[in-house]
């Protein structure tokens, strides 16, 4: 967990989850009560058991015009635009996976993905601190985010006006959100059903709550083929059966965003209530209307065909295998927490807890609970300025013929660094590469020495050797490929040849604790990389 400004800590406080389909905005009440915030126009309520609280999403899509935001959230849909080419959606994988394309804006304008997170959240954050003055926001990142994920949603925050911001793992927001207090050792089962994503993660919990950032480790993880937008494209195509509206005629393209629109309200609604839905659908060239009536019995149909329940048994049979493999048990999950709009399906929820029978299994704020948790969430009085873990460089000893690691930032360096904590120089293993990567590891450790210095130079080989007074990091402890998810490549134009000092690379650590590079080819004089995150340290 990381604060940017301490404050905030009395008051409001608004919780951000940015998901891949939809945003959830919630506020902490009296009491340490959690809800989530409606936009009128732009938010849409979800149906929820009687007696539960309503949850508001904000459809995650920003529509173009004349090369600024036209439409946003629920507008959109309505709207009957959201596969329009300006309009920009799935906005968090593109982050995740740092997507370079770049949205039609109209007026010969394109719009980044990062602008495109900025110009859907600032009215909302502009609405939610006129409702709730000088609150803090605290922004739930996805355990798959690069570093640069979080500075841009922080610095949308900062640009909406909000004055306090943290940031805290989804995970702990998820526990948070449900009320779960996590037993140091314990394993966690994340069973995530989002619009995209079928997925199930076991954690271990390393620390106890509030010591570290990382305090849960992802031991195990599973992805089945199954999301949300299958189960409605399913919907579809039984709505276009029972309406008798061929696939191919033009009025059913015409309809096909309003027909998935109904799909979601379907799948939300139906399973609630034994109360039949009447679909009505208006062509707006033709003047013709499509109606019919659907039933809980249809949608339980589509599920079966679809085949959910056998997907979601195969995604955790898994997880638990990768487990084993570990050396874990299936016995040692205690917990389980449902996510996403899927596991608001009965089925989904029945086979769960039938699945752990001995496990807390949570699935009472499957949307909302990564809000609520981040909502809640306090951050610490005391400044956090040090690095927990040690990060080092894995290198190739030729003589010994294995790798080792040297010490890049030791456990218990302050942040931010006054200046460079390292220098490398990094060359090419063959002619002709193109690309040229830094393997960084974290390896376990408690807070102790100070930053380490350290150069790396190239090798007769073409590898990377080290020079200066530095010492071998203590690799009895678990070393794991901190950037394997988002590696840093630096692009060599012209190709580089083989031990040829190719990239001058200095790092800092700035005041997120993202370690940062700039780096320089040699060849060119370039300067290719400048302050560029490359991984957030804890």
């Amino acid at each position: 967990m990381t604060e940017e400004k301490q404050q905030g800590n009395e008051g409001p406080r608004l919780g951000l989850d940015f998901g891949e389909g939809s945003v959830v905005i919630s506020a902490s009440g009296v009491g340490g009560d959690c809800s989530s915030l409606a936009f009128p126009g732009i938010s849409r309520e979800v149906p929820v058991p009687a007696g539960s609280q309503p949850v508001h999403l904000v459809p995650a899509l920003v529509e173009y015009r004349d090369g600024k935001a036209e439409r946003r959230g629920y507008e959109v849909l309505i709207a009957g635009t959201t596969a329009e080419p300006a309009t920009a959606r799935w906005i968090r994988h593109s982050l995740c996976h740092r997507n370079s394309v770049k949205v039609p804006a109209g007026n010969g304008h394109s719009i980044r993905y990062e602008e495109a997170a900025g110009d859907l959240l600032a009215p909302l954050l502009t609405r939610a601190l006129e409702r709730y003055p000088e609150s803090s926001l605290t922004i739930a990142i996805p355990p798959e985010a690069p570093p640069e994920y979080g500075e841009v949603l922080l610095r949308a925050a900062r640009n909406a006006g909000v004055r306090s911001c943290s940031t805290i793992s989804e995970y702990d927001a998820a526990l948070a959100g449900y009320g779960c207090q996590v037993i140091r050792g314990s394993l966690v089962l994340f069973v995530t059903f989002s619009e995209s994503d079928l997925a199930a993660s076991i954690i271990a919990c390393d620390e106890p709550a509030g010591i570290s950032e990382d305090r849960l480790r992802v031991l195990a993880r599973a992805t089945g083929p199954m999301n949300c937008r299958m189960i409605d494209t399913a919907i579809v195509h039984d709505l276009l059966e029972k309406i008798r509206l061929p696939e191919g005629d033009r009025r059913a393209a015409r309809l096909m965003p309003w027909l998935y629109s109904e799909a979601a309200h379907l799948r939300e609604t139906l399973p609630l209530t034994s109360d039949p839905a009447e679909v009505r659908l208006v062509d707006s060239v033709s003047g013709k209307t499509f109606s019919c009536r659907y039933t809980a019995a249809d949608i339980g149909r589509v599920l079966a065909a679809c085949e959910v329940v056998p997907c979601l048994r195969e995604c955790i049979s898994r997880a638990i295998s990768a487990l084993r493999m570990r050396g874990g048990e299936e016995g040692g999950i205690v917990t389980v927490l449902l996510l996403g709009g899927g596991c608001s399906l009965p089925v989904v929820k029945d086979e769960v807890k039938a699945r752990f029978p001995g496990a807390a299994v949570h699935a009472d704020h499957p949307l909302d609970a990564v809000s609520r948790g981040a909502a809640g969430y306090i951050a610490p009085p005391e400044a956090q300025d040090r690095i927990r873990h040690s990060y080092a460089l894995r290198y190739w000893d030729p003589t010994a013929r294995e790798h080792h690691f040297r010490f890049l930032v030791q456990s218990g360096t302050r942040y931010p660094s006054p200046g460079q904590v390292a220098r490398v120089i990094i060359s090419a293993a063959y002619d002709g590469q193109i690309l040229l990567g830094i393997p960084l590891y974290e390896i376990g450790g408690d807070i102790g020495g100070g930053s380490a210095r350290l150069e790396l130079v190239s090798d007769a080989g073409g590898g990377m050797r080290l020079a200066g007074p530095v010492q071998d990091a203590d690799t009895s402890k678990e070393a794991w490929h901190a950037n394997e998810r988002s590696p840093t490549l630096l692009v060599a134009a012209p190709p580089a040849r083989k031990g040829e000092p190719r990239f001058e690379c200095t790092f800092t650590i700035d005041l997120e604790r993202n370690l940062c590079l700039s780096a320089r080819d040699l060849v060119t004089g370039t300067l290719v990389k400048l302050n560029a995150p490359v991984y957030r340290l804890t």
